[in-house]
């Protein structure tokens, strides 16, 4: 168990759980998006769970332990890279909710 404490306390493991949070503001402020535009649909949820956290965050979380407890630099550096990208594209899918809808602008008058 202190293993398992050691990593989330390192710079992997702080890079990891901010994936996880910068996943939930991303469902968050989707599913916000969604009902505000009137789009929301249920079998979105499970296509959010199946792509970001099936899909891209446990991958790179696998890699960042496999990363910590191998002492592998490349496996490091490589797991840092995806955890860079994954937060750019999910800040901008984020920046995406927040932006007003094209289709149903908010009047300025």
């Amino acid at each position: 168990m202190e293993q398992v404490t050691e990593f989330v306390n390192s710079t992997g493991g702080l890079a990891v759980k901010g994936a996880l949070i910068a996943a939930f503001l991303d469902f968050a402020f989707g599913v916000f998006a969604a009902f505000r535009d009137g789009t929301f649909a249920v079998d979105a949820l499970a296509a959010f769970v199946r792509k970001h956290l099936l899909g891209r965050v446990f991958p790179i979380s696998l890699m960042a332990i496999v990363a910590f407890y191998s002492n592998d630099g490349f496996m490091t550096a490589a797991a840092a890279a995806a955890l860079t990208a994954y937060a750019a594209e999910t800040l901008g899918s984020v920046y995406d909710s927040i932006r007003t809808s094209t289709s149903n602008p908010i009047p300025t008058d």
